[in-house]
């Protein structure tokens, strides 16, 4: 899709509805950012996605209360640009939710991990496993009865192997979900801002997109991301969000539901 799909007016009114929006519980799927909650004891997460410039496998388990754990793939391939340099990255982290509220709709957590960092994107250099760690702090705020709630997500990133000198280099990522539910049926709207500040720095996006949840288990999405200078970013992509049955609980067993 060529850059200029979304003309600059219309890029800047998505931007605006949606920073006056907010976000949705669940895994970031194709989104960089993230909320406080940690999937129950017993489930099992998977999040495949496919698009323009990235494509994405990601699987979490949460194994221990309050705890998950993930392991992440990412293909970065542009078919718009056929001179752009391709890649594969790893990475592998946990996340630990260290505070909600007594509505469980709101809360905070804590993301350590190695590999690439959610929010970096450099289309010149490849982010190896062992030489980078990173860390985040994803913050949830619900307001307006849970029809509007806000992840916010600074971070920081270091590469211990980056550029032509191998240096040590450090970088600050940020990354804002907002999304609006309620208004239509089992959707949610969604609007993403992120980027990458530092030594190691990526250029600033954004996504806008729709969030289909017909159920616990099974929840589609469609985004379209590009830079904020108007250059071209991730584009369309579009994934899927899996989720396990707690072991066969129960709980699982009478509701056919997930029990936060």
């Amino acid at each position: 899709m060529h850059k200029h799909f979304l003309s600059k007016n219309k890029r800047r009114t998505w931007i605006t509805i949606l920073l006056l929006a907010i976000t949705f519980d669940g895994i970031s799927q194709q989104f960089n950012s993230d909320n406080y909650l940690t999937m129950p004891k017993g489930t099992g997460t998977f999040c495949p996605t496919s698009g323009q410039r990235n494509s994405t496998l990601l699987m979490s388990f949460a194994l221990i209360d309050r705890f998950e754990f993930f392991a992440q793939g990412n293909l970065y391939r542009d078919y718009r640009d056929e001179q752009s340099p391709q890649y594969f990255t790893t990475t592998v982290y946990g996340k630990y939710m260290f505070w909600k509220n007594k509505a469980n709709t709101g809360g905070g957590g804590v993301f350590l991990g190695f590999g690439q960092s959610p929010g970096y994107y450099n289309k010149t250099e490849f982010t190896e496993l062992h030489k980078n760690i990173w860390t985040a702090v994803p913050i949830t705020i619900p307001f307006l009865n849970n029809m509007f709630s806000w992840d916010i997500m600074p971070g920081a990133m270091v590469d211990f192997d980056y550029g032509n000198n191998k240096e040590t280099a450090f970088g600050f990522t940020w990354s804002t979900r907002l999304a609006i539910s309620k208004i239509i049926p089992k959707i949610s709207i969604v609007g993403e801002l992120y980027g990458t500040k530092g030594e190691v720095s990526s250029k600033p996006e954004y996504k806008v997109g729709l969030r289909w949840e017909p159920n616990d288990f099974i929840i589609p999405a469609i985004t379209y991301g590009a830079g904020l200078d108007g250059t071209s970013g991730a584009g369309f992509e579009i994934g899927l969000v899996i989720y396990t049955p707690q072991y066969l609980t129960k709980d699982f067993i009478k509701n056919n539901t997930i029990q936060y």
